[in-house]
């Protein structure tokens, strides 16, 4: 009985990699980003070489509440042109955002990832929320909810929007999250994101 469960789940491994375009075939060939979140210059991305894991690393993604409200909630919106062989679509499957957060007693901390592909109804999300006291790095991984596909025959963009927000409570009090790194895996080996057409 357990041979022929491992068997059924190597199949499905071996079926997820087939339905992926070849490696070295998925590039982007264009990259925007804009927001209070992500100025000019903080942001650095890459795709691995098979094409299912997109990398996105912010070197100035902070919210806090040093200032008062001005800096509680920072954003930022990617635009990425991903090109890819012909007859495949995609999902995006999970997030996982590693970072620091550093929070007084009560005080609430949320990172929001949402995403969508132009010309295509809905949007996928994914949240995650932290509470005070907490004071350590973080690394938190969850599939997207409402989650949207590409479509066949058309490429278009994708675009994700990445939100930090520390709220200080009443009084308030201090807080701090920062975001290291992105992780948008577009595929796992049990989840097949990749599909023909």
């Amino acid at each position: 009985m357990a041979t022929l469960l491992l068997l059924t789940i190597l199949q499905l491994a071996v079926h997820g990699y087939a339905q992926a375009p070849a490696p070295g075939t998925v590039t982007i060939y264009d990259f925007t980003y804009a927001g209070d979140g992500c100025p000019s210059g903080s942001v650095a991305y890459s795709i691995s070489g098979d094409g299912q894991a997109l990398t996105v690393m912010y070197s100035s993604y902070t919210a806090t509440t040093d200032q008062g409200l001005l800096n509680t909630r920072k954003r930022c919106t990617l635009t990425i042109s991903l090109n890819y062989p012909p007859g495949y679509f995609y999902t995006l499957g999970t997030v996982t955002m590693r970072g620091y957060a550093k929070l007084d007693a009560k005080v609430k901390a949320t990172v929001r990832v949402g995403y969508h592909i132009s010309g295509r109804i809905g949007q996928g999300s994914a949240t995650y929320n932290f509470l005070g006291p907490f004071d350590e790095n973080f690394e938190r991984t969850s599939s997207f909810a409402n989650a949207v596909s590409s479509e066949c025959g058309r490429v278009r963009n994708l675009n994700i929007v990445t939100e930090g927000r520390v709220n200080p409570g009443k009084p308030p009090k201090s807080g701090i999250i920062t975001v290291d790194s992105t992780d948008l895996k577009l595929t796992e080996i049990y989840a097949i994101n990749w599909k023909k057409c």
